[in-house]
C-alpha cells in the first residue's frame, strides 16, 4: 500500500525516523520502526517513494508477559490505519 505525503510530512517523518531509537534504517529509503508509544503499539516497514511512502509491512504489536517480549498481532490492512498510527505517534502532522 502507498500513502501520500506532502513535503512537510515527508521531512517530519524522516526526522522522526532518524531520531527514534526504535527505528532501524535498512537502506537509503527503507526503515523499520516500532511505535510503542501508541495504543495499540505497531510495527511498520516503510519505504520512501516519490510523493510518499510505500508500506511493505504493518502490524499491531502484542506483549507476552510469560516470554517478556513483543510479537506481531493483527495486520494493518488499510492506508488509513497506517496514517492514523503515524499521526498518533507524532511522526507526521495531519
Amino acid at each position: 500500500m502507498r500513502i501520500k505525503l506532502n513535503e512537510a510530512q515527508d521531512r517530519a517523518l524522516r526526522a522522526f525516523l532518524t531520531d527514534n531509537p526504535d527505528a532501524e534504517q535498512l537502506s537509503a529509503r527503507e526503515y523499520v520502526v516500532d511505535l510503542y508509544d501508541i495504543d495499540p503499539p505497531v510495527s511498520l516497514d516503510l519505504v520512501f517513494v516519490k510523493g510518499g511512502i510505500g508500506v511493505d509491512g504493518a502490524a499491531e504489536l502484542l506483549f507476552d508477559e510469560a516470554l517478556d517480549g513483543w510479537y506481531m498481532g493483527e495486520r494493518l490492512e488499510t492506508p488509513e490505519q497506517v496514517r492514523d498510527a503515524l499521526v498518533r505517534s507524532g511522526a507526521i502532522p495531519e
